[in-house]
């Protein structure tokens, strides 16, 4: 299967609509487009923090990251402060661009901020799934936390090895969760 740049859609997607908004609000918080010259992402979080997200990944590797063409990276901010918490990467698979793998996370653990993550993040799943058929994602076997933000997602284990597990959102469960439709409709 010979696959081109054109067959990307997500980040062609989600440049057209930043074109549009300057940032993309999601009830008390928004997120924006990494800016690789001017937003740091490494050194926010604590060290074992950014390892569970990218194991030996580096600001520059981020900032090569970001221009390419399966590629989108988000930073994600609260209103109120525009003050930065988190980042969210998406990336098309090079094989299968119906598919997109998601990682991130805060580097703010405030308990406050809990409701938004979610909030955030379905409204970026919901974003997503109206051009692409399938997110996944992977988790570390031991990463108790984000293991259980991604239950609560609705994403499903497909297989494990010794270090990590892989999972796959079930988009009939997160489209007829009611935990989930909680967070689409609060205000």
């Amino acid at each position: 299967m010979n696959i081109d740049k054109n067959d990307f859609c997500l980040r062609r997607k989600f440049l057209e609509y930043f074109a549009e908004n300057l940032i993309m609000e999601v009830g008390c918080m928004y997120l924006k487009l990494y800016n690789p010259s001017k937003d740091k992402i490494v050194n926010k979080y604590e060290n074992d923090d950014w390892r569970k997200i990218f194991n030996d990944t580096t600001e520059e590797d981020l900032k090569d990251l970001s221009t390419c063409s399966n590629v989108i990276i988000l930073i994600w901010c609260d209103i109120s402060l525009n003050y930065s918490h988190g980042m969210i990467y998406f990336e098309e698979n090079i094989n299968n661009p119906c598919n997109v793998i998601f990682h991130g996370g805060t580097w703010d653990h405030d308990p406050k901020y809990y409701r938004e993550i979610f909030r955030s993040l379905i409204f970026l799943f919901d974003f997503i799934l109206a051009f692409k058929t399938v997110i996944s994602t992977t988790c570390g076997i031991n990463n108790i936390r984000a293991d259980k933000l991604q239950h609560r997602l609705c994403f499903e284990e497909t297989k494990r090895d010794d270090y990590c597990v892989y999972k796959t959102l079930n988009k009939q469960l997160f489209k007829n969760s009611i935990f989930i439709e909680r967070f689409r409709t609060a205000k």
